[in-house]
């Protein structure tokens, strides 16, 4: 699953961890992304450890990218039928090989820009950092590259699928994408328990806002409504509203 921040890709991912034979990959090539760009560019207000998560667990501080590959499309784990991965289009640097991607089924996770930007800036503001060194990583245009890579590579159209209208109706949409996954649905993914999860760990870093209010979450939830969209915004919304299309 290929997502852009603030497009309710963690909520997914926590519909699929409610199935007993799959394994998790919450942003496998965060450290590789990390590393290659980020940790050289990031706010003049932080600190590399700070962007590190505590717990070091599914392949997210790995910082080699052929290794990090290799497991994901390798063998499973005992008990394991499949592996769901949520993935953030612009970790995918352009220097990095995509030829595995036609080893995979992928598909794209799209939301509202004007929601994705405006959430984002709530979530980074509250943390304490200047919007204007952020709002380069919201990466909607890196999203669509990535699509239309995939669509070359693979020869078809990759699946798409709006969060606005999965969250209305989390049955029903659920319901028609596992079968092109080649999985079974579960009436266990619909709902879960708060705060218990293996495969989220972004405590004590500048993103722990970002899924605080999945993590206590017991199922899917809208929370979007008309908001007054702040003048700083508007130039990044005009920018991504193109590439959402």
């Amino acid at each position: 699953m290929w997502a852009c921040p603030r497009s309710r890709s963690t909520a997914i991912t926590r519909a699929f961890e409610r199935i007993d034979d799959c394994i998790i990959y919450d942003e496998p090539l965060y450290a590789c992304w990390f590393v290659n760009t980020f940790s050289q560019s990031a706010p003049s207000n932080s600190k590399t450890n700070d962007f590190l998560p505590s717990v070091q667990t599914n392949l997210l501080n790995d910082t080699n990218y052929s290794r990090v590959i290799e497991k994901l499309t390798g063998s499973l784990p005992e008990g394991k039928s499949f592996s769901f991965q949520k993935q953030m289009s612009y970790h995918l640097l352009p220097e990095f090989d995509i030829s595995w991607l036609s080893k995979v089924t992928n598909f794209f996770l799209i939301r509202n820009p004007k929601e994705t930007v405006f959430s984002y800036w709530k979530a980074k503001t509250a943390t304490g950092y200047d919007w204007e060194e952020w709002e380069s990583h919201l990466g909607w245009e890196e999203h669509y590259r990535l699509f239309k890579k995939i669509e070359d590579l693979t020869q078809e159209k990759p699946l798409v699928i709006d969060s606005g209208d999965l969250v209305k109706n989390p049955e029903k949409y659920l319901k028609a994408l596992c079968p092109k996954l080649g999985i079974n649905f579960s009436e266990k993914m619909l709902c879960w328990e708060p705060k218990k999860t293996k495969v989220l760990c972004w405590e004590n870093t500048p993103f722990e806002k970002f899924s605080e209010n999945v993590i206590n979450s017991t199922s899917f939830f809208d929370r979007s409504k008309e908001e007054n969209i702040p003048d700083i915004l508007v130039t990044c919304i005009n920018k991504c509203m193109p590439f959402s299309d």
